[in-house]
């Protein structure tokens, strides 16, 4: 599909305002001692022993609830703004087609949902676009993984140590199976 260079070089112009909100965000993480890390889903599988999955369809669900990528997760920021200049050429196609009124739109992300928490398996740039355009919700494909661990959004890299050895209690006592 042709992109409008209207669109792109308006959707470039945007790309360096993400950069920039990203670079404020990463000082500002310094300053308060705040992570602005995304979550690693596969850190997170592994730490709170994920297992069965189950496929939920297609549904809106709050940017604000994603707070990692299954393979991109150093690529942006909590946030999803943009972290590498290297991402400007696809970031600025994704949004260019994204804003063409003849366009089919977005198409829905994919997602893994933890507990009450996203993981983009398919859809970063859609993610990051929307979250710079201030959209609050997003479609998206949902596959559940169930855990025994409470996720919430708010979960941060170092609450994963707490979370896993809540994981491991549950695992070596048992105890679901004593009181489900």
């Amino acid at each position: 599909m042709p992109i409008n260079k209207v669109n792109y070089q308006s959707a470039l112009q945007d790309f360096n305002e993400a950069r920039l909100k990203a670079s404020l965000q990463e000082a500002l993480a310094r300053l308060t001692g705040k992570s602005n890390e995304l979550l690693s889903y596969d850190e997170v599988s592994q730490k709170l022993k994920l297992r069965v999955q189950a496929d939920r369809g297609i549904h809106e669900i709050p940017i604000k609830a994603i707070v990692g990528s299954v393979g991109r997760y150093t690529d942006f920021t909590r946030t999803f703004m943009p972290r590498r200049h290297g991402d400007q050429e696809r970031w600025a196609r994704v949004k260019a087609v994204m804003d063409d009124p003849v366009g089919a739109g977005m198409e829905p992300i994919e997602v893994y949902k933890v507990g009450e928490a996203y993981f983009v398996l398919d859809g970063n740039h859609r993610v990051s676009i929307a979250r710079q355009e201030g959209f609050e919700f997003i479609e998206a494909h949902i596959i559940e993984v169930k855990t025994d661990v409470p996720v919430t959004p708010d979960l941060q890299p170092d609450d994963l140590i707490i979370k896993a050895e809540y994981a491991d209690f549950l695992e070596k006592t048992d105890i679901r199976s004593l009181f489900p």
